[in-house]
């Protein structure tokens, strides 16, 4: 055989080893975001779940979760973190670096490979980042992950069609939402808010304003002073608006990414619309003064002591308590306007409380059909109405707010009073005080 003949189909031969081991190799190897992808083994429900309150855990078992990036610093609302969202939650993750969105823009999904980082709280609101500061062993925070190390944990994977955001009301807005995007509807800024600055761009702070549902209820829009629309103003009509949802002790907020998150298109509503009767969240009055609310009535019964309006953590709310009074016995009434049931059905009625260093005296909640509306509540006939009041937090201030429940006012017509009653003493002598501080917020009457 010709030699030059056999040299040239070795030649042959090797030429498609290479390229049938090219191929070969091609399919045996995905790309390192497919092998990534592949390694997801819980949710962020999942890690959410693994959580134990008022604690931080670091992650060492191989947990990997996957997510799309709904917020990033793309505008500096957002200052170096990025929020990512699966069908099941969302959490916002620490990083110590700048730029996060040319790394992680809206709409990327990535993987995030937990060994080694944390999770812990802030304001209530869960964290994962990449260490953990105990500087203050009550408040131990997240501190966010080295940019030296994004690459170890976090790996892009594609782009992918963002989640629609969850379009939700006052009484939706809970702690499941955390991180969520979200959507309200029927929602304007307050009077006293509109036309005002989104940030604090003179002194580079965070501004916080108050958002009002048209059927009642506060969310409160913060923004970074550092964000690039710090100097926009917010619009005067109402609409919906978008945004990353959170809270911070009882105060719900949200974080828009851009100012295109706003649709306030339509004129003012009223905020009385819908199928609420009535509704105060006391966050319009002046803080540390007696309630005196229009039509509204704050009555001591024995000794002089009024429910107040307080603030914890920017939320105001309606306070009484009989510490520093030197009174033996203490009764203090805060009653809402005449409520007319005939022209309304299935009614009820919600509201929020929390107490304070509590040794014993009592919030009750009842409602008169022969009250008068002229003082002297004592004098009418009131019914108790069972409710769930907070109680038990003997060492300072109680964890969280508690709700109430909703309390059917069915069976009842005509006009009717309802009033929170506080009972109490705060003798001189060390014994027999029963000066528990009593908070009420958010009191809500629906109907249809």
């Amino acid at each position: 055989m010709n030699q030059g003949y056999v040299q040239k189909m070795n030649q042959l031969f090797f030429f498609l080893f290479v390229c049938c081991w090219a191929c070969t190799r091609n399919r045996e190897v995905p790309p390192s975001s497919v092998r990534a992808t592949e390694l997801v083994n819980t949710s962020l429900k999942g890690i959410y779940n693994t959580h134990i309150a008022g604690n931080a855990e670091q992650f060492i078992n191989n947990e990997v979760i996957t997510g799309i990036v709904t917020a990033n610093d793309a505008t500096d609302n957002f200052y170096k973190s990025i929020v990512i969202q699966d069908s099941t939650a969302a959490v916002t993750i620490k990083l110590d670096g700048f730029s996060l969105s040319a790394l992680y823009p809206i709409g990327l999904r990535v993987v995030v490979k937990l060994n080694g980082m944390w999770m812990g709280e802030y304001g209530g609101m869960l964290q994962l980042g990449g260490g953990i500061d105990r500087s203050d062993p009550q408040f131990p925070s997240i501190l966010p992950l080295p940019a030296s190390l994004f690459q170890k944990h976090i790996v892009p994977v594609d782009i992918q069609k963002m989640p629609e955001p969850l379009e939700v009301g006052y009484d939706q807005l809970h702690d499941s939402l955390h991180s969520r995007l979200v959507k309200l509807n029927q929602i304007q800024f307050a009077e006293n808010d509109t036309a005002s600055y989104l940030g604090d761009w003179i002194n580079k702070a965070t501004n916080s304003l108050s958002l009002k549902y048209c059927t009642g209820g506060t969310v409160y829009l913060r923004t970074s002073g550092f964000a690039k629309f710090a100097k926009q103003k917010s619009p005067k009509g109402s609409g919906s608006i978008i945004g990353i949802y959170s809270e911070f002790g009882s105060q719900r907020q949200l974080m828009i990414r851009d100012t295109s998150d706003m649709f306030f298109v339509v004129s003012r509503c009223n905020s009385n619309n819908g199928n609420n009767l009535f509704f105060e969240d006391f966050e319009q009055y002046p803080i540390q003064s007696t309630v005196s609310i229009p039509l509204w009535q704050n009555i001591p019964e024995l000794a002089k002591q009024d429910f107040q309006i307080q603030q914890f953590q920017q939320n105001s709310f309606a306070s009484v308590t009989a510490l520093g009074s030197q009174e033996s016995a203490i009764c203090s009434w805060l009653i809402l306007p005449p409520l007319q049931l005939n022209n309304s059905t299935n009614e009820q009625l919600s509201f929020l409380t929390r107490d304070a260093f509590d040794n014993g005296a009592s919030l009750e909640v009842l409602l008169s059909a022969n009250y008068d509306g002229k003082g002297q509540p004592w004098k009418a006939k009131w019914q108790p109405l069972k409710a769930n009041i907070a109680n038990g937090a003997r060492n300072g201030i109680g964890a969280s707010w508690v709700k109430s429940g909703n309390i059917s006012l069915h069976g009842f017509k005509g006009q009717v009073y309802i009033g929170f009653r506080y009972t109490g003493s705060d003798p001189a002598s060390s014994t027999g005080k029963r000066n528990t501080n009593f908070w009420v917020d958010d009191v809500k009457i629906s109907g249809q």
